[in-house]
């Protein structure tokens, strides 16, 4: 036999709130207690790094170092995840050459795992890379990763300004 409303069992206990200090037999028969809500607004701090990092660098012809140097400075300061610090910092040119050397069966010379072309110094438009590789992810189905190159369009464009 299957018990379908099991659930309702633990909904009493469970309180959820934004306020820390009220205890579980004031908020007796509520689920949810709201305050009031306030707008959000961007910490200066976080705004004046993204300044900062947009005057020192041109993620639209930027190098794979200065991604790096950027990708380090906004996860020092917390403005990125550790995820997002490793999406942004995949060496892409390092992977595909170990899989030229290490891949079973022939892969071609002029092999790479960029989507698109960068300059001959190695300043690729960022933007424009983390867009096609959303772009790819999304043709394939890959919605975990189209999501992920999507919130790195996000960070780049916000650098870009």
């Amino acid at each position: 036999m299957m018990i379908l409303n099991s659930i309702a069992l633990h909904q009493a206990a469970s309180h959820y709130t934004r306020h820390a200090d009220l205890q579980p037999e004031e908020a007796e028969g509520t689920v949810f207690l709201v305050g009031d809500t306030e707008e959000y607004t961007e910490p200066e701090d976080s705004a004046a790094l993204y300044k900062g990092l947009s005057e020192k660098y041109d993620v639209r012809q930027a190098t794979f170092g200065e991604i790096v140097e950027m990708s380090n400075a906004l996860y020092e300061a917390g403005e990125i995840s550790l995820k997002e610090h490793a999406v942004l910092t995949f060496d892409y040119d390092r992977a595909a050459n170990n899989l030229k050397r290490q891949a079973p069966g022939y892969v071609p010379v002029d092999f790479t795992m960029f989507e698109t072309v960068a300059a001959s110094n190695g300043q690729r438009d960022w933007i424009s890379e983390f867009g096609a590789r959303a772009a790819k992810d999304f043709k394939f189905g890959n919605l975990a990763g189209f999501q992920s190159h999507t919130k790195m369009l996000d960070i780049l464009e916000r650098l870009s300004r």
